[in-house]
């Protein structure tokens, strides 16, 4: 058990969580999905031939054409097509602008699309493909070099689309695996607190009930949420130090000697020297919080004598939410407390 000084910090009534995996199986990337083709076009007669055309690309295409290209760019709001067919020469906007405006959007940055100009347009081409532009078409249209040049960058977006699907799988999984060793990590950081605490038989579930106690503070706090979890999984380390204690001095029911409360003062070291200099981030933490759970605020506090904000946070964290527990909890040589009594000795 430790004394504390006076920090003004509010725990909430412990709350339950609960964390869902994610699937684990692999995306099919060969299924089938019908290609969505947008076709933007003021001239009726060559509008209904890009239509028809397009209708010819693969079974079940779904085709949407428009003669305004706000009209398109507002469609475009709500779906993504899988190619964009677009005349340079628009009503209200030029094909340019519209491409600008297209790509301005991060949903549409890789949709391929293609401009529909004279063949002799050379700066008209070359604006586009500095507008993002990824194909030309030229008038008058050719049936077999728009099916081959459709075809290819539909092609294009179906891989685009598999990569980003693949992508987007295996960071899922990545995702799920280092859930997995943390809680992994977490549980065997748990039982080696427990270990330290094994000879103490009057602590019960402290190490359990104060860990979310320090989480709740922490929260309250606004820390990040990983500084949260974090400080969760090392808060149970805090006293980890204690298996370096001789048992007549840890379990001795009276009064330390001056001598003997000496000792006792080491365990923070102790603590420290145990997890210290170890890559995982919550050992690290633990290490933090070992060290300093017993300094207190007006520097009357050990091993190292700090006073207010040179105590880090994690170890007043801690220090709070190790107290509240205790006063909280039933010792054989003591009553619980109120919540509400717990509340005004913290404050």
């Amino acid at each position: 058990m430790v004394a504390i000084s006076t920090i003004e910090l509010t725990v909430n009534p412990l709350l339950a969580r609960s964390n869902a995996s994610p699937a684990s199986t692999a995306p099919d990337l060969c299924r089938g999905s019908s290609e969505h083709v947008l076709i933007v076009e003021a001239q009726n007669a060559t509008r209904s031939l890009l239509e028809a055309l397009t209708r010819t690309l693969a079974p079940g295409v779904i085709v949407d054409h428009f003669d305004d290209p706000l009209n398109a760019l507002t469609c475009m709001q709500q779906i993504t097509p899988d190619l964009i067919i677009a005349d340079y020469r628009l009503t209200g906007m030029s094909g340019i602008e519209l491409i600008r405006q297209v790509r301005a959007v991060h949903r549409l940055a890789d949709v391929p699309l293609i401009i529909v100009t004279v063949a002799e347009d050379r700066q008209i081409r070359s604006d586009a493909l500095a507008s993002g532009a990824s194909d030309f078409l030229s008038r008058p249209i050719d049936p077999q070099e728009f099916r081959v040049r459709c075809l290819n960058l539909l092609a294009l977006r179906r891989s685009q689309k598999q990569v980003a699907e693949r992508a987007k799988w295996l960071e899922d999984q990545v995702m799920a695996a280092t859930r997995e060793v943390r809680t992994r990590e977490r549980e065997t950081l748990l039982r080696l607190a427990k270990a330290g605490e094994y000879r103490d038989q009057d602590t019960g579930n402290h190490i359990i009930r104060m860990a979310k106690y320090a989480r709740l503070i922490a929260e309250e706090l606004t820390l990040t949420t990983m500084e949260c979890d974090e400080i969760e999984a090392a808060a149970p380390m805090h006293d980890i130090g204690k298996i370096g204690i001789p048992d007549h001095i840890l379990l001795k029911p009276g009064r330390h000697t001056p001598d003997e409360q000496i000792i006792m003062r080491r365990h923070p070291l102790i603590g420290h020297e145990i997890l210290a200099d170890s890559p995982s981030r919550y050992l690290q933490m633990g290490a933090i919080i070992a060290l300093g759970h017993h300094e207190k605020f007006d520097g009357s506090g050990y091993p190292g004598g700090l006073a207010g904000e040179a105590i880090p946070l994690t170890a007043r964290i801690v220090a709070v939410a190790d107290v509240f527990d205790a006063l909280t909890s039933v010792r054989p040589y003591k009553t619980a407390w109120t919540f509400e009594q717990a509340f005004d000795y913290v404050k």
